[in-house]
């Protein structure tokens, strides 16, 4: 919807999360969506899409559709799952854009092959480093136990995944497409409804979140998101700076203890926000070094964060209204020259499945344990224990049970 396409360029960082999910209504099919965030880190929906099966002609086409209707802003980052197929439809429609993979479903899809205490202390602490020396530093750790797992990742996830090699123009350092996650998560209820009734819900949804917020956004005041400044506040209530030594006006080394109680020193630039820990650079709030330095010579902090997370970029973003709709049973009857019939229903044996399959590492995950044996991932009338015990009572090797041995005393 326009609303959307203004708002996103507007008002929203050009970050967007592109995800699909499946329909579990009469008619099933997939319902594709490009989501991205406000200031508020709120999600804002850009577009949505309903397509058959995930095809490369699909994707193709709503990637193409997407395109056309938000262009190619500079800094846009789109990032996906580790689809194969979406991998080569993005770097087709968007050829200059920077791919992120999304890194929970690269971390999947690494531990069915990789396993071990060095990949789980590096592999995720690599791809949160903001700096490409202690990126490399904890590569080095897995390339040294196993070369075949950065074989591995250099054959079969080529997008980026580690902070460090994210463009500082998106002001944007998400590792995972949760975006997408989150969108799908809040319309898993509408999955179900029939094709027309799901697209007018999906509009009426956005219709109302925008009204929403945009009466929030008359509630504010001008400046720097209060929900930013109340972050920043907080985090300069933790700072332990050990040393400011000043260059000049705005440029100066600081030295802190981080979070791990290690002291490292860092060069912090008030002119051009930037400091040498890329924090500043990636999300457009000022780091904790810059926080240090800023709060040393006395200036506001506000000056120093990202127009982004201004009110007036949040209210941009909402300041289209998605207008009104009339029921069904009120729309002008068109006459299309042609008859559209229902899609081919390809229904699978069994009960339809409403609710997918948990990964292994997703929360909510049940472990079936076993009432027999207490081994987990069977149930007690599967359980190989009780076979073995069938076994040795049809051969006689067991020994009679207590209620039985009670009897043959009785009878004695």
């Amino acid at each position: 919807m326009k609303p959307c396409i203004d708002g996103f360029l507007a008002g929203c960082r050009p970050y967007m999360g592109v995800d699909s999910t499946m329909l579990t209504g009469k008619y099933t099919g997939q319902l594709a969506s490009a989501t991205a965030v406000d200031g508020h880190n709120w999600l804002f929906y850009v577009a949505y899409a309903i397509f058959e099966t995930e095809t490369d002609d699909n994707w193709l086409w709503f990637m193409q559709l997407l395109k056309k209707a938000v262009g190619c802003p500079p800094g846009l980052v789109i990032s996906t799952d580790a689809c194969k197929g979406l991998e080569k439809v993005v770097g087709a429609a968007f050829p200059v854009v920077e791919h992120r993979e999304c890194m929970r479903h690269l971390y999947i899809n690494f531990i069915k092959k990789f396993r071990g205490i060095v990949f789980t202390a590096h592999l995720y602490p690599a791809a949160r480093s903001y700096t490409e020396d202690k990126f490399k530093w904890h590569m080095q750790h897995i390339c040294s136990v196993s070369p075949e797992a950065i074989e591995y990742l250099e054959r079969h996830h080529t997008r980026i995944w580690y902070r460090c090699g994210f463009g500082e123009e998106s002001k944007c350092d998400y590792l995972t497409n949760n975006v997408s996650e989150s969108f799908n998560n809040q319309i898993k209820g509408m999955k179900g409804l029939l094709l027309h009734e799901l697209v007018d819900a999906l509009r009426e949804m956005v219709m109302e979140k925008m009204a929403l917020r945009r009466a929030i956004g008359r509630e504010m005041a001008d400046g720097i998101l209060p929900n930013v400044m109340k972050e920043l506040n907080k985090a300069t209530m933790a700072l332990r700076v050990v040393k400011v030594a000043r260059s000049d006006d705005g440029f100066a080394e600081v030295m802190l203890i981080d979070n791990d109680n290690i002291t490292r020193r860092h060069t912090v630039d008030l002119e051009n926000h930037r400091c040498s820990c890329r924090v500043w650079q990636l999300t457009g709030k000022p780091c904790n070094h810059a926080l240090g330095w800023i709060c040393t010579n006395r200036g506001k902090i506000q000056n120093f964060v990202h127009e982004y997370y201004s009110v007036q970029k949040f209210r941009a973003a909402y300041a289209g209204r998605v207008a009104p709709m009339t029921d069904r049973s009120q729309w002008p009857v068109v006459d299309l020259g042609f008859k559209v019939y229902p899609p081919i229903q390809k229904r699978g044996p069994g009960r339809p499945r409403v609710q997918r399959i948990r990964g292994a590492l997703e929360p909510g995950r049940k472990r079936v344990k076993c009432s027999r044996c207490g081994g987990f991932g069977h149930f007690g009338k599967t359980c190989k224990l009780q076979e073995q015990v069938q076994e040795e009572e049809e051969h006689g090797d067991s020994q009679p049970s207590t209620k039985k041995r009670l009897f043959a005393s009785l009878l004695n």
